[in-house]
């Protein structure tokens, strides 16, 4: 069986495909850098990642997918889910063989599980588009920390980026331990202290001490409002959480407590 060890990015993927197109010899696995092979796996090729080989693919990919075939495809990177990557090789060689244009066929499974997949991550960024919170800092900073299933921050930034373009904000991946840091139309990456990180594991926000003055106040006020509109006899615990799931509510600072 061979597998195929690639630098783990959309471009190593990419000049995996160029490797497997020169060779004449397409993989069965594919296999991060420092990833153990299973005991299935035979001969093993390293992927050199180079700026030409993924250029020339993704030049391939660009005649043959639309744009929104494009975004598609890139969706499914972001998803992180396992096999995803594999799914999306195999994805990449179907359009590239094709004669005709393939991307709208739901009746080919590749072209079906690759719908699938990205519209699960882009139901995730819509999702975290209304539930992302931000806090004021004491330093006039904006923060907001999600941890997503999906590798979807970079998809957030383009729209609190014009909803709030003069203000400094930063949105967080616990998940990942990433963050992009916003001010002036600019982006930058951004890391957090250790004792940040162990307060929002265990919290889901920022230390009061960390928070502009009138913060917690504030706070308070919308989980007073928050409790007030419910009407508990009208409670569906089922609805809310097929709407709004589990694994975002520590996050909402309106509802600290759970629903």
């Amino acid at each position: 069986m061979l597998a195929f060890r690639y630098p783990r990015t959309f471009e190593g993927l990419l000049s995996a495909v160029f490797d497997a197109y020169k060779l004449r010899s397409f993989p069965e696995m594919l296999l991060e850098e420092g990833e153990i092979a299973p005991l299935t796996a035979g001969a093993c090729h390293r992927v050199e990642h180079t700026a030409e080989k993924s250029g020339r693919v993704f030049a391939a990919l660009q005649k043959k997918l639309s744009r929104q075939g494009l975004q598609k495809a890139m969706l499914v990177w972001l998803s992180e889910e396992a096999g995803s990557d594999f799914l999306l090789f195999s994805y990449i060689r179907r359009i590239i063989d094709a004669a005709q244009l393939l991307e709208l066929d739901l009746t080919d499974p590749l072209v079906l599980d690759v719908n699938l997949l990205a519209r699960k991550v882009a139901c995730e960024r819509s999702k975290l588009l209304g539930f992302v919170r931000f806090q004021k800092t004491a330093e006039g900073v904006y923060f907001a920390v999600i941890a997503p299933r999906h590798n979807v921050l970079s998809l957030l930034l383009a729209h609190f980026a014009d909803r709030f373009a003069a203000e400094r904000w930063l949105i967080y991946d616990l998940k990942r331990r990433c963050g992009v840091f916003h001010q002036a139309g600019r982006f930058h990456s951004a890391e957090l202290d250790a004792p940040a990180l162990r307060e929002l594991e265990k919290s889901g926000r920022l230390p009061v001490g960390r928070l502009a003055a009138d913060e917690a106040l504030l706070q308070e006020v919308w989980r007073s409002y928050f409790k007030s509109i419910a009407i508990q006899e009208r409670r569906n615990p089922e609805l809310q959480r097929r709407l709004m799931p589990r694994r975002y509510w520590k996050y909402l600072t309106e509802a600290p407590n759970g629903f």
